[in-house]
């Protein structure tokens, strides 16, 4: 068996996104043979290419003819959740506020708050879904995402909430019940926002 494909098999699976940056740490390979070997299993089928470094295995009984992998999925483990479950990123805006029941609105483009971007926000495009980057104003991680996400939320509120404030304190405290970040960082981060985010969280009573 081809020694690339089988380390794509046995640490990625089926029908999962495969990132040439993420394979070259798991395989003693020049970047010229990798690329040659890639591009002989796509070629051949074994692989599926998604766009530039990004392929995934299809299942080999597929009863589709051109086997497509699921978009969002690809979207998630480049810029939020690696195969790892290591916590790089998060979404925002009116989708955020949509999940918490806030707004019956929901965008068409997605933004995504994630380490993985150099410049402050730009555009990406994934076959036809197109997302929207953002840089954090804090460095993401599994303990304190789902904070920023609600400092992101104060910081849009009028925007993006169809509820008034008051209404939105109980959903914004489920979502924040298994939050463990303590009130020194919460300090820290919210020197990194603007006046109003903090005016928003004073108003709530600063339930975070």
């Amino acid at each position: 068996m081809n020694k690339v494909y089988e380390t794509i098999i046995k640490n990625y699976g089926y029908d999962e996104p495969v990132f040439t940056r993420d394979l070259k740490k798991r395989i003693e390979m020049s970047d010229e043979a990798l690329r040659q070997n890639l591009k002989r299993l796509s070629d051949g089928g074994s692989l599926i290419k998604v766009k530039n470094g990004i392929y995934y295995v299809p299942r080999e009984n597929s009863v589709l003819r051109n086997p497509r992998i699921n978009l969002d999925k690809v979207i998630t483990r480049r810029y939020m959740r690696t195969s790892n479950n290591k916590v790089i990123g998060y979404t925002t805006g009116i989708n955020f506020a949509n999940k918490l029941g806030l707004t019956t609105q929901t965008a068409s483009v997605s933004t995504i708050v994630t380490n993985e971007v150099g410049r402050p926000e730009h555009e990406v495009k994934f076959g036809k879904k197109i997302v929207k980057l953002k840089k954090p104003r804090v460095r993401i991680d599994a303990r304190n995402y789902k904070l920023l996400q609600v400092l992101d939320l104060l910081n849009e509120f009028d925007r993006v909430s169809e509820v008034p404030l008051e209404n939105a304190v109980g959903a914004i405290k489920i979502y924040l019940n298994d939050n463990d970040c303590t009130s020194s960082e919460l300090n820290i981060f919210i020197k990194k926002y603007p006046r109003k985010t903090l005016e928003n969280l004073i108003e709530m009573g600063g339930v975070l």
